[in-house]
């Protein structure tokens, strides 16, 4: 059986790379040398004490070398952002640990090749790089940040350090499994930009003025912010975020943001914040006073809720007639409310009353609605 084939040949891939040159030190940004491979060695990943940053200067280095620039120590270490003893070091990892025929010309003050040679693909367990690939494809399908972008050309890169035996398995295995998404919420376009400007403040701890949409109360009010942390949560993109206004951390929908202005003012994110502690009461988002909640499901919700960690505050009890009971503390009542409710009789809250008050009187409702001017007809 003929194996799938990757969407893009190599040749074509590395084209594009060395068109888009990257500022990233180290990064891969050439064309494939069309060099014979004498002698191959391999290795199984990076050496010992080597992290990623140092993986990809050997690559540059290497690159530079079998193109002929006859790079010495000095232009490397500008060109690779790195002191001239660091440049040094990799030179001899590449002579002690990869073989490399590294020679240097005295005529030309630089190194070159004395023997043709290449450096070794990354080599990953099957099941590693499957892993990468697929974890990417999910990533792609998070649309609507500028991320998108970048990790193409990062993923690009890796593709081409793998062998190709295991590039092909990779597509097989990539258009086998696919997976649901929930679509992003709100303008594509203007949800991104304003996800770029939020991670710049973000980064440079700058305020930011914000014009703001409450659909609770139906109004535009002008606020600034300073914006603590980014978050994801059902194809909806939030800022969490200190609200001058307010004078409290608040949530903020990146689709009700209808304009966005980055001030000079700078803030700094208290020592004591913390979004796991902010969030940890919250089953995704929404916070509130918490409140012990007891929910009981009958035995068909077994397969897709008892194993499942939904809050690290949950217990479970097994019921006598083979359903269970939830049990946790969390101020998401909205949250739980609706969840309870999409999954119709097979779960019914038991605590606290008022909550299951609230659930009584929207089927009410709901009842109410499917009656009123409907005929039998």
């Amino acid at each position: 059986m003929t194996r799938p084939k990757p969407s893009l040949p190599k040749s074509e891939v590395y084209e594009r790379l060395s068109r888009d040159r990257l500022n990233t030190p180290g990064a891969v940004r050439t064309a494939r040398r069309p060099l014979a491979v004498k002698k191959r060695y391999t290795t199984s990943g990076l050496s010992p004490g080597m992290n990623i940053t140092g993986f990809w200067r050997l690559y540059e280095i290497d690159r530079l070398i079998a193109a002929g620039r006859y790079p010495n120590c000095a232009y490397l270490a500008e060109h690779l952002e790195v002191h001239k003893r660091t440049v040094e070091r990799d030179i001899e990892r590449l002579r002690d640990q990869f073989m490399a025929p590294i020679e240097y010309d005295q005529i030309r003050k630089g190194y070159y090749y004395s023997d043709q040679f290449s450096l070794p693909a990354i080599k990953l367990q099957e099941g590693e790089a499957i892993a990468l690939f697929l974890g990417q494809k999910l990533l792609m399908q998070c649309k609507g940040t500028p991320l998108e972008d970048a990790l193409n050309r990062a993923m690009m890169k890796i593709r081409l350090l793998l062998p190709d035996e295991i590039e092909v398995d990779l597509e097989r295995a990539v258009e086998a499994v696919s997976f649901h998404v929930d679509p992003m919420r709100g303008d594509e376009i203007e949800v991104a930009q304003t996800y770029q400007t939020l991670t710049e403040a973000l980064e440079n701890r700058k305020t930011v003025n914000i014009e703001y949409y409450s659909a609770s109360r139906n109004e535009h009010t002008v606020r600034e912010i300073d914006p603590y942390h980014l978050r994801l949560v059902e194809g909806s993109w939030y800022c969490i975020a200190y609200c001058h206004e307010r004078a409290e951390v608040r949530i903020f929908a990146l689709d009700r943001i209808s304009s966005i202005k980055v001030t000079d003012k700078i803030f700094e994110v208290p020592e004591d914040f913390s979004i796991e502690e902010y969030l940890g009461d919250s089953l995704t988002l929404e916070r509130g006073t918490p409140h012990k909640v007891v929910v009981e499901f009958d035995n068909t919700q077994v397969p897709y809720v008892k194993d499942k960690t939904w809050h690290t505050s949950q217990q479970i009890e097994e019921l006598p007639d083979g359903g269970f009971r939830l049990t946790l503390t969390t101020g998401s009542l909205g949250e739980i409310m609706r969840w309870v409710m999409s999954l119709g009789s097979h779960a019914v809250i038991v605590q606290p009353e008022a909550l299951r008050q609230r659930i009584v009187d929207e089927l009410e409702k709901a009842r109410n609605n499917y009656n009123v001017g409907r005929s039998d007809g």
